[in-house]
């Protein structure tokens, strides 16, 4: 079977590079949070789906595959040095963290915005909202690195069962994190801990849950029109947050299915977004890079507004 003919979800990628590490199915399932016995059956179901026997052909068929990329890539690069397109080029070498730099601080959950609006609210600051921002920064990070072993780590430490109580929306996020790398059991688990009606407190929203099922399909799913919903989100002017998170999962799904040009228009569509964010700052009378506006200013001046400002 031609390895580039099959797509595979992310549970099953995931799969095939804890087995290409050398993991047993015991290490695979405790890494995934499935039963030893129920790992068999997937990866069962993964070999039947690449058309090996076993586990060492899954893993020369994974290995010549990501072999097979490389040289696409490297081939594609000499025909091609360069696209026109700086950022997109680079958010597909390297991540959309690295890409964006600093700017990442103006996109995604408690950004420059939300900081400085509480600071013209004049409100006291409140450890446990300054906790919760921290904890909502570094979930957004992984997600813009597309580290989703750090979803897992944090979803080990109680199952998330504190994310649900606290934070809802940093448990939709995690949930949307655990999905992306392939943890889907955890996922699900902590989804229906989310929603469950029964449960104390708040849960998720209904554009929260709708992102969830949104990001599910289009992981899951081979059928091209399963990204329509999430790019509905990415779309949606109404809310920033969920826009700007659609925005880094369409990356990572694109890229992953090696959709060049849409991961690069989502890239620079997120970039955008920091710039927008960036000029709101701007007006409202902030220096958004602190100290480095006026050394900007002052490098940029012309002689004669050096020498008057002397």
């Amino acid at each position: 079977m031609n390895a580039k003919d099959v797509a595979l979800d992310a549970k099953n990628q995931r799969m095939l590079e804890l087995l290409a590490e050398g993991s047993t199915s015991r290490v695979i399932a405790r890494q995934m949070g499935y039963q030893e016995g129920t790992m068999r059956v997937y990866l069962h179901n993964l070999y039947r789906r690449i058309g090996v026997a076993n586990k060492t052909e899954a893993v020369v068929w994974y290995l010549n595959r990501e072999r097979a990329r490389e040289d696409v890539k490297a081939v594609e690069t000499a025909q091609h040095p360069g696209t026109g397109d700086l950022l997109g080029d680079m958010a597909m070498e390297e991540d959309l963290y690295v890409t964006l730099g600093v700017m990442s601080h103006f996109v995604g959950p408690y950004g420059k915005l939300w900081e400085v609006g509480q600071k013209m609210a004049g409100d006291e600051p409140d450890p446990k909202l300054t906790e919760r921002r921290a904890r909502a920064r570094m979930l957004w990070r992984a997600l813009l690195r597309g580290d989703w072993s750090y979803a897992k780590r944090v979803h080990d430490v109680d199952q998330g069962a504190g994310l649900v109580l606290d934070a809802p929306s940093d448990a939709a996020l995690l949930v949307c994190l655990l999905q992306a790398g392939g943890f889907t059991l955890a996922a699900d688990r902590l989804a229906s801990r989310l929603t469950d009606k029964r449960k104390a407190g708040p849960g998720a929203s209904a554009r929260e849950s709708a992102l969830i099922r949104a990001l599910r399909d289009a992981l899951q799913s081979d059928d091209p029109h399963a990204f329509a919903t999430l790019t509905k989100f990415a779309a949606d002017k109404t809310n920033a947050a969920s826009r700007q998170v659609a925005l880094a999962f369409l990356f990572h799904a694109y890229k992953a299915r090696g959709d060049s040009p849409r991961a690069r228009e989502a890239a620079n569509a997120l970039w955008g977004e920091a710039e927008a964010a960036r000029k709101q700052l701007q007006a409202m009378g902030e220096k958004p890079f602190g100290a480095g506006d006026s050394a900007v200013k002052a490098i940029t001046a012309k002689p004669r507004e050096k020498a008057a400002a002397r």
